[in-house]
């Protein structure tokens, strides 16, 4: 209430005030826009690198002006010495036509510009052109003394190379003779210029290419965390969970390791902040822009569910009748769409007051506060509840879907209570609805046989689309046959057009089912069964939670609910499930035993709070397992509680806390967060919601995840502590594991798989599920990530 209270101070002043403060005074702006501060940043960056392009010009001009000097003198020196024999032949002979006509050539090719011969008389060629007078310099009279020479100078404004190297004597001379040669350079004036040029234009080039890099850059950092902070300002203004507004781009730049790893690591202490903080409970007003989507892609089509379990349930308490909305992944996901869609939701009437508020159609306008949709209850006898629910669906279908090693039970009284159900829920779908192209919804395991009916209830013109998700594992194929009408099942199946399962490992063992029953085609490419003329697809839609605002529990408030369920230890470890033998009970109670039995130190100090939903207790196999559960945790309180270590903690230690009662979902979610780790140990489940309701619950920064690895779960939060529940020894490493890991990696794998529980959430699921069943090209149904508000 007080983060409340600030939050809404916030919203009305501060914020008030600050957007006033941004209002431009007159004659001046009150900041630096952001383009002015780009532009600024811009001339700086051009001015430099032009600065750095200019210098980087000059120098490699100069550079390649004294390459090209370089070869020059190598190609003079490497002339001198291929002329020399032939020169001398010819001064013997003094042939001096035939050492003009070389030089001609020389000076054709533009290698060579002059020849001297300087010796007791000089000789130049050309003729006639006064290049005798070079040897009377002190370089010629310096090579005559055996050592060659080079040097350059500006003869009227021309720039000349000259290179001086001794001959062989030719005559008996006293002065020996020097090869002198003459090279025009004056050609390499235009080259530097050119080089110049084209090395500046290359350097500008690629200075702007990177400048623009560069800027794109900054300018995508800074737009994705600006994104960020507004993202998690307006979140927390209004009481929402903040996100990451693209979530792809985001992990690509916060988590890498980058020179902004200290402003990485700011805005993630600052989101780990922002989550923290209380949040808005579910109202009316959470509609969203993908409820609105899927309404327009429905176009009109009525949407019809059938499920077992009703949305709201009427019970009389105290002579009132009180509307009570059941902890159901089901509900939560498929609720919101009626509630914006419109439609009619089919299930039974649980409630002891359900019959007292129907009409003449045992039909209830919902929900009570802003009716938008028809809940259509029916009622079953005693008779055919018995065999429909506990017997073939609780007691045959349930254990053989699941294995945990129980015995299925197959009864011909309940097979034919299955039927006559199936056929009551089915033939509660009004006629007018199976002939406008609706959309049919069939939930679970206890309507196998509904979409088979449906359609052959249905026109076959404008029929409706009939998905049929199923909850629960499918064994395979071997497992399947125990049942007497496995034929029968999957012919009742196959009657929708699309069957969805939690995992494709589930889907495969489907198409393998029908593959060996049924004379059908059975496609593993594009994942469908045909039957007749008429083909079904099967795909995995992982389902998931709803992602509600959950106000967060304080210290005080945590050692409130410790004292009033007399847990007396430093950790705690939850665990919350229906008492079912596929959870197992067994096997956790006997995990946390040996983890007491190898770490005594902790004796005193960790505690296991199991909530226990009693679950179709007149059944003889539930019966017998909290009997089981009720004795074990007896004999474990009794005996690590009276240890002296147990005494000196607390008087009243209990290693096992067992609470077998029903609890609501804001109970529930208080022992989620007030459990340090959270022990999921299925034996086989399809999904298990309760691991991603925990993560979803508990605070980023604290907590930790022990899953069996028998959950279709555990496919998608690999950073939980997998475990094979059969393996006892696992259990208490794991619960040891979970206990001493740092708070670094704990937040670290908390945050990943509560990235995951949002991203794939109950809403997700059920679009996905409704888009898939539209007709082909109308799958337009917005995908979302973030939680509606």
């Amino acid at each position: 209430m007080q983060n409340a209270a600030i939050s809404a101070e916030f919203r009305t002043g501060h914020l008030a005030n600050h957007r006033a403060s941004r209002k431009p005074k007159m004659g001046h702006t009150c900041c630096t826009p952001p383009c002015v501060r780009i532009a600024r940043y811009h001339r700086i960056s051009l001015f430099a690198i032009a600065l750095i392009s200019v210098i980087f010009a000059a120098l490699f001009s100069t550079y390649q002006e004294s390459q090209v000097v370089s070869d020059l003198e190598l190609r003079l020196g490497e002339l001198s010495i291929s002329l020399e024999d032939s020169l001398v032949t010819h001064l013997q002979t003094r042939r001096y036509d035939r050492i003009a006509r070389i030089v001609s050539k020389l000076q054709a090719k533009k290698q060579l510009n002059a020849l001297v011969i300087c010796g007791e008389t000089a000789v130049g060629f050309p003729r006639g052109s006064n290049w005798e007078s070079l040897c009377g310099s002190e370089r010629a009279r310096a090579a005559a003394s055996g050592k060659g020479t080079l040097w350059s100078s500006t003869d009227l404004r021309v720039r000349y190379l000259y290179h001086a190297a001794p001959m062989l004597e030719y005559n008996r001379a006293r002065q020996k003779p020097v090869l002198l040669l003459v090279q025009d350079l004056s050609s390499l004036q235009g080259i530097w210029l050119i080089t110049f040029l084209k090395a500046l234009a290359w350097s500008l080039g690629a200075g702007i290419l990177l400048l623009v890099f560069i800027t794109f850059q900054m300018q995508r950092s800074m737009r994705l965390y600006a994104s960020v902070f507004h993202h998690m300002i307006r979140a927390a203004l209004s009481g929402r969970r903040p996100r990451l507004p693209t979530r792809a781009l985001a992990d690509s730049l916060l988590n890498r390791k980058n020179d902004l790893a200290p402003l990485n690591q700011a805005i993630n202490a600052l989101a780990a902040k922002v989550l923290l903080f209380p949040e808005r409970p579910y109202t009316k007003g959470r509609d969203s822009s993908w409820l609105t989507s899927l309404r327009q892609q429905m176009g009109g089509r009525r949407l019809i569910i059938l499920a077992n379990r009703e949305p709201y349930i009427h019970e009389r308490k105290n002579d009132q009748i009180e509307i009570v909305r059941p902890a159901s992944g089901l509900v939560s996901a498929l609720e919101p769409i009626l509630r914006q869609c419109g439609g009619l939701w089919i299930a039974h009437g649980s409630g002891n007051a359900d019959k007292l508020m129907v009409n003449e159609q045992d039909e209830v306008r919902v929900p009570p506060e802003d009716p938008t949709y028809t809940l259509r209850r029916i009622w079953l006898t005693p008779q055919e509840e018995e065999g429909y629910y506990y017997g073939f669906s609780n007691e045959g279908l349930w254990p053989l879907c699941h294995l945990a090693h129980t015995r299925p039970i197959f009864r011909l009284s309940d097979w034919q209570n299955y039927i006559s159900a199936n056929r009551k829920f089915s033939e509660a779908i009004p006629i007018s609805s199976l002939r406008d192209e609706g959309i049919v919804l069939v939930q679970d395991y206890h309507f196998a046989l509904a979409p088979r009916m449906i359609r052959e209830r249905a026109p076959k013109r404008r029929a409706p689309r009939v998905g049929l998700f199923w909850h629960i594992p499918w064994p395979n194929p071997e497992a399947f046959g125990i049942c007497p009408w496995h034929p029968d099942l999957l012919r009742g199946m196959l009657g929708a057009d699309l069957i969805g399962f939690h995992t494709q490992y589930h889907c495969n063992n489907f198409l393998e089912s029908c593959n060996r029953y049924l004379e059908a085609r059975v496609d593993m490419e594009t994942f469908s069964v045909t039957m007749g003329d008429h083909q079904t697809s099967v795909r995995a839609f992982p389902i998931g939670i709803e992602t509600s605002a959950i106000n967060s529990l304080s210290d005080p408030q945590r050692e409130t609910l410790k004292a009033e369920y007399g847990i007396h230890s430093e950790f705690v470890a939850i665990g919350v499930d229906r008492v079912d033998y596929t959870k197992g009970l067994i096997e956790r109670l006997f995990g946390v035993e040996r983890f007491l039995e190898k770490n005594p130190e902790y004796i005193g100090r960790f505690c296991l709070t199991q909530i226990g939903s009693p679950s179709r207790s007149n059944i003889p196999a539930y019966k017998a397992l909290v009997q089981e559960i009720n004795g074990q945790v007896a004999r474990i309180n009794a005996r690590f509680s009276t240890t002296p270590q147990a005494q000196a903690a607390h008087p009243k230690y209990k290693p096992i806390v067992f609470l077998y009662k029903h609890h609501d979902w804001h109970e529930i979610q208080r022992f989620y967060q007030l459990g340090d780790i959270c022990l999921v140990t299925s034996l086989h489940d399809g999904m298990n919601l309760v691991a991603k309701e925990y993560i979803w619950c508990q605070r980023p920064d604290r907590g930790a995840l022990i899953l069996s690895r028998f959950t279709g779960a555990s496919r998608e939060l690999s950073e939980a502590f997998l475990v094979n529940p059969y393996c006892i020894e696992e259990i208490a490493d794991a619960i040891l594991g979970a206990i001493v890991m740092p708070t670094e990696e704990k937040h670290r794998r908390m945050a990943t798989m509560r990235r995951k529980v949002e991203d794939h959430n109950a809403y997700h699921w059920a679009s996905d599920l409704i888009a898939a069943l539209l007709p082909k090209g109308e799958k337009h149904v917005t995908r979302f990530k973030a939680h509606p508000m």
